[in-house]
């Protein structure tokens, strides 16, 4: 049986090899958690500061700033907006938090959970090109905002915010600013310092680190209170035993990432660039959205017109090729293209692809056939039913 051909890197990857050999010693020999004062505990030290120092370097964080392994970067989300609630607006009263029409579910959700706690969240909307405008943004800015916070490119679409602009609007007004940098990592080239964020958040699973990991990033000088409460680990951010196995491995796993940056800014792009025209030249009533956007290089959103997306994505699961529609961290990909004006029927058309460093030259080839063959097979089967029911009519 030949094996599956996964294009829905977004939403999870793959775990590497290293990083899951790198975490065993932490399972077997090197159980215990740094925080207990003996031999067990202490023989961590080494390692706790090779991996930190290592994230560190990944993210391109300062030695004054502050990292927390967290369970996933949705859980590092809802710690920056819980904070902003506990440390910002029971202090100062600001109760307004922004976020994009087009973001991802934790961060629209948890600010909706302190609407009851007298604060008003607002999903601002985005321009046809998918792009949240310092413009926009400072249309819908505030005295009372307190957090604007924000997917740094959309994992969907791969559509890229410029947040260095939009970082110095929010600096200028006084707000704090949060970047779920997720899609980016290993995938862009960026100078931290020059973006400016309060606060960076990123989940492991997109990484091809161990399912269950994420890290939060707070700039020097930021306060940020606990979400976990109940002991002093790492500094007290967080409380429970240190995972010395989940930070093995997902500092294995930002390390490989970080090594194959370029091969991800060039031959994946290339065949992300090939999987496109290839679907275009097999189904040319395709249409590649946000083409002309500054894009993250290993994903693609198509739209295939007349085509239920739905419809689509089952077909291509039963001939193996994995691909996504939205759904769990996402929005529904129909909804995130309508938000970006695309006419409904269209945007309800639409699949996600993304790639990763793994997706070989052979696999792209074997997906675009299956791709342009389903296609064009439930494009005739909709003409065919379009037909019969003009023919019942008459």
């Amino acid at each position: 049986m030949t094996a599956p051909i996964y294009l829905d890197n977004s939403t999870t990857t793959k775990p590497s090899e290293r990083a899951i050999s790198a975490m065993m010693p932490y399972w077997t020999t090197y159980w215990g958690i740094p925080s207990a004062p003996h031999q067990k505990g202490q023989e961590l030290y080494p390692s706790l500061t090779t991996c930190f120092k290592s994230l560190y370097a990944f993210i391109g964080a300062h030695e004054e700033d502050q990292l927390v392994l967290t369970s996933s970067g949705a859980e590092a989300v809802n710690h920056v907006i819980s904070s902003i609630y506990r440390d910002v607006t029971v202090a100062t009263g600001k109760n307004h938090f922004l976020t994009s029409i087009t973001d991802e579910a934790p961060s629209i959700m948890a600010i909706g959970r302190l609407e009851p706690f007298g604060c008003v969240g607002k999903t601002v909307e985005v321009n046809a090109q998918g792009i949240l405008t310092p413009k926009i943004l400072a249309e819908s800015l505030s005295p009372r905002t307190a957090l604007v916070s924000l997917s740094w490119a959309n994992g969907l679409t791969g559509v890229i915010q410029p947040v260095a602009d939009i970082a110095a609007l929010c600096q200028e007004r006084g707000v704090r600013l949060h970047l779920d940098a997720t899609h980016v990592l290993g995938k862009l080239y960026y100078d931290l310092e020059e973006i400016g964020a309060d606060y960076i958040t990123f989940n492991g699973d997109q990484l091809h680190a161990p399912k269950g990991t994420g890290i939060l990033y707070v700039k020097r000088g930021i306060t940020c209170s606990p979400f976990i409460f109940g002991s002093a680990d790492q500094s007290g951010m967080r409380a429970g035993g240190l995972n010395m196995p989940a930070l093995a491995g997902l500092t294995q796993a930002a390390q490989e990432a970080l090594d194959s940056r370029d091969l991800l800014c060039t031959e994946v792009a290339r065949l992300r660039d090939q999987l496109e025209r290839g679907i275009l030249k097999g189904f040319p009533k395709a249409q590649i959205c946000f083409k002309q956007q500054e894009r993250l290089p290993h994903c693609t959103t198509v739209i295939f017109p007349g085509i239920a997306n739905e419809a689509l994505l089952f077909a291509l699961n039963r001939r193996g090729v994995c691909a996504s529609i939205g759904g769990g961290n996402f929005q529904q990909l129909g909804l995130l293209l309508t938000a970006c004006g695309i006419e409904e029927n269209l945007a309800h058309s639409a699949l996600s692809f993304s790639l990763s460093r793994y997706t070989t030259e052979e696999e792209i080839e074997r997906a675009t056939a299956l791709i342009v063959e389903s296609a064009l097979q439930l494009a005739r089967l909709s003409e065919n039913i379009s037909l019969q029911g003009e023919s019942s009519q008459k």
